[in-house]
């Protein structure tokens, strides 16, 4: 297992095997070392099942995001300048980060997510009549009243 704070590259994509199985798709990246030798690496993640299918709506470019990967390999591909490498994974968890509340103009996928505020009760007749009633009485001044 391998869990580490990453940022996405790409906004995942969800797609459907054969079977109608879904899996998520997004690739992600960390950096390594520090300062000149600092280098980027990047994992082509899998999120199989319907909860890949339902956190892929927060899983956009440059989120950050806690992933707990396994099966982690290392692929080799052609590319135009010739072979490639690079690392594939399944997510076994994804731990969504706080970005501190600021939202992105970029992303409106995320405007729309706010938690909702409990439906406030009506007043029932009784208390609207009460309530005109108290607006319609006079106000009574009763520090004229006082001996002191």
């Amino acid at each position: 297992m391998f869990t580490k704070l990453v940022r996405i590259g790409r906004d995942a994509e969800t797609r459907f095997t054969n079977n109608g199985k879904p899996v998520t798709g997004f690739p992600v990246v960390y950096d390594i070392g520090y300062g000149d030798n600092k280098k980027s690496q990047w994992v082509d993640c899998s999120y199989w099942g319907e909860q890949g299918q339902k956190v892929a709506a927060y899983l956009l470019k440059g989120k950050q995001v806690v992933v707990t990967l396994d099966d982690v390999t290392i692929e080799e591909y052609q590319s135009q300048n010739g072979n490639g490498v690079k690392l594939v994974a399944r997510v076994v968890k994804v731990d969504l980060v706080s970005d501190g509340g600021q939202q992105s103009a970029q992303h409106p996928k995320q405007q729309g997510y706010a938690p909702q505020r409990a439906p406030q009760r009506l007043p029932t007749m009784a208390e609207k009549e009460a309530q005109q009633r108290a607006q319609q009485a006079p106000s009574i001044d009763f520090d004229d009243d006082l001996p002191f």
